[in-house]
């Protein structure tokens, strides 16, 4: 009796943590599928006080969570390998900017940008989910969500 006791309770303990495996994150904001006219304005690197004047602005659009994991992932730092290169040529970068076209991609929020008390373009968070995107390339692979912020005027939504 001991024994079913304790096969039984192995069984419900494998059960209910094959449950709570956490699965790709989902976010309130579903966001709007779009695409990018001009790559020129894609922020690279991002300072650490880069979001401090707007970060109220952007989370009441796509909530905390998302908040910090966009600060994480929206520059070269946070992007996988092959995503962004420096140093292409003129004919490359083009190339590489229709392939990043390929993407299937989300305006997830727009606001004005601030830093050190000065005011700039509108900008745009754009959310690129990798199961959406898992064969655009399959030699690079990310977990979960990529992010890019752009101006505002260099992408276009699909309607």
């Amino acid at each position: 009796m001991k024994k079913a006791i304790l096969i039984f309770l192995i069984f419900l303990n494998l059960s209910v943590n094959a449950q709570s495996v956490p699965g790709p994150a989902t976010y309130p904001v579903k966001g709007l599928l779009m695409s990018v006219k001009d790559w020129g304005s894609r922020s690279i690197m991002i300072l650490n006080a880069f979001f401090e004047e707007t970060k109220d602005s952007i989370i009441s659009q796509i909530g905390e969570e998302e908040f910090d994991e966009m600060k994480s992932n929206c520059s070269s730092s946070g992007w996988p390998q092959g995503v962004y290169s420096s140093g292409m040529s003129d004919e490359d970068e083009v190339a590489f900017d229709r392939k990043l076209n390929e993407l299937k991609m989300y305006r997830i929020a727009s606001y004005t940008h601030k830093y050190n008390g000065k005011i700039f373009d509108r900008y745009v968070i754009v959310r690129v989910p990798f199961e959406e995107n898992k064969n655009w390339n399959p030699r690079i692979q990310w977990k979960g969500n990529i992010y890019f912020l752009l101006k505002e005027k260099d992408i276009e939504l699909i309607q």
